[in-house]
């Protein structure tokens, strides 16, 4: 019964005039009815979507509980064990209509509680017989999350259990398909709200303090974990639920491994060091990349190629408006790259959409106002590399920023985060 009096309480703080200290960023419920407005905007009466909480983690003494971010922010529940049902064409419990149904362990309710005007909390019995009822005269069943790919290793083959669960439901609910519901969810993610942004530029921010703070302290000597603790300290303190990801901190030929994330090396005299890093506020992540030499200063073939990056950096931001597409600017990534003489030395594209992953949904590539992007060239010399002067080699520049699309071109969300090279030798001469 604690975690049904604990989801109780959460809810009840969050339908009050008053807020409470340890409400959790995104689980404000005119957030959360905003959100579930637009949701079920995109279904008709036809059509339903079915969830299910991220289940809790067998390392959950070492790790805390990680709730579907999807989830959290159509419900505001961060405990594992429910399930929700979203059906615009309603379902009779009592003498009400409810459009949300939400359901929980069997041993922690015995009566059905209402929440709100749209709203029902339920024992887990009633979960199959509410789901076949809604399901007659459906034509569209969505579910989430989807089963994933087992992976048989000992007999050599991959379990598609999806497979198994399409085909099972739908031979017992005759008439409804089954679908992922990726395709509500890009809809509903792609398009970021102003308070949704506001989440985002905050993760930025908190990143971006941590990034200049590494400036301030990095030095040779110092081991690569070190940086990350100072940037996860900060991000931390101010408020990060977690990391977005498993921060990339390489230094000399480390950062040539674009998904480094060992982060054990010594750091030496001359090398630079690339840190991709991102804060989680409010479910919405920052991803922010930014090179800077380990003793203070760059060296000049250092010099020329970092400022070849910020160049090209800065002409692909300036593009960005609604209409222009991400193809658009890979392709010019390309073109720029190649005049400055190191197209050979691209390994990423350029861009990706931003939001509640770090590698967020879209349809399509186009920009439309309301998206969020990465915007992250790099140039990366092997140690082995036989065009460019021995100096030149066994390194790699990234410089990442996070920019929000607007109607009438772009805000660069990260542009408090110092990337030019006078800026960052500055920072670098103020030793902790």
């Amino acid at each position: 019964m604690r975690k049904v009096l604990f989801f109780l309480v959460i809810w009840l703080m969050a339908f009050s005039a008053r807020g409470q200290d340890c409400e959790r960023p995104g689980s404000n419920p005119g957030d959360i009815l905003a959100r579930r407005k637009v949701l079920l905007n995109l279904m008709d009466s036809t059509m339903a979507l079915v969830m299910k909480a991220a289940d809790a983690d067998y390392d959950i003494d070492i790790d805390p509980y990680r709730q579907s971010p999807d989830f959290f922010n159509l419900t505001g529940i961060d405990e594992s064990g429910y399930k929700v049902i979203f059906t615009p064409r309603g379902y009779s419990f009592g003498a009400r209509i409810k459009n949300v149904l939400i359901f929980t362990f069997p041993d922690q309710l015995t009566e059905p509680v209402v929440l709100s005007a749209s709203d029902t909390l339920l024992n887990e019995k009633f979960f199959e017989p509410a789901l076949a009822e809604i399901s007659r005269g459906l034509k569209t069943l969505y579910y989430y999350p989807v089963p994933k790919l087992s992976n048989d290793w000992l007999n050599g083959k991959v379990v598609i259990s999806e497979r198994e669960t399409k085909k099972t439901f739908e031979l017992s609910h005759p008439g409804v398909k089954l679908k992922p519901a990726s395709k509500l969810f890009i809809a509903l993610r792609q398009i970021k709200t102003e308070r949704e942004a506001e989440f985002t530029r905050r993760a930025i921010t908190m990143t971006g303090d941590g990034i200049i703070s590494v400036m301030k302290q990095c030095k040779p000597g110092m081991y690569e974990y070190e940086l990350q603790a100072i940037i996860e300290y900060e991000a931390k303190r101010q408020g990060a639920e977690s990391m977005a990801f498993a921060s990339i901190i390489g230094s000399g030929t480390n950062n040539l491994i674009l998904h480094y994330d060992k982060n054990v090396c010594r750091m030496n005299k001359g090398d630079l060091v690339v840190m991709d890093v991102g804060a989680r506020y409010g479910e919405f992540c920052a991803d922010i990349t930014r090179t800077i030499p380990v003793s203070g200063r760059f060296t000049s073939d250092q010099t020329v190629i970092y400022q070849a990056v910020l160049e090209i950096q800065k002409t692909l931001i300036d593009m960005i408006r609604p209409g222009i597409t991400l193809r658009d600017l890979d392709k010019r990534t390309t073109q720029l790259t190649r005049k400055k003489g190191y197209v050979n030395y691209i390994l990423h594209s350029v861009t990706h959409p931003l939001g509640l992953v770090v590698h967020d949904l879209a349809s399509g590539d186009t920009l439309r106002p309301g998206m969020i992007i990465t915007v992250e060239p790099g140039i990366y010399i092997p140690v082995n590399d036989t065009v460019q002067p021995v100096t030149s080699r066994g390194f790699g520049v990234r410089i990442e920023d996070d920019v929000l699309v607007t109607a009438n071109g772009h805000d660069l969300l990260s542009k408090g985060i110092p990337k030019e090279i006078a800026e960052i030798e500055k920072l670098m001469k103020k030793k902790k």
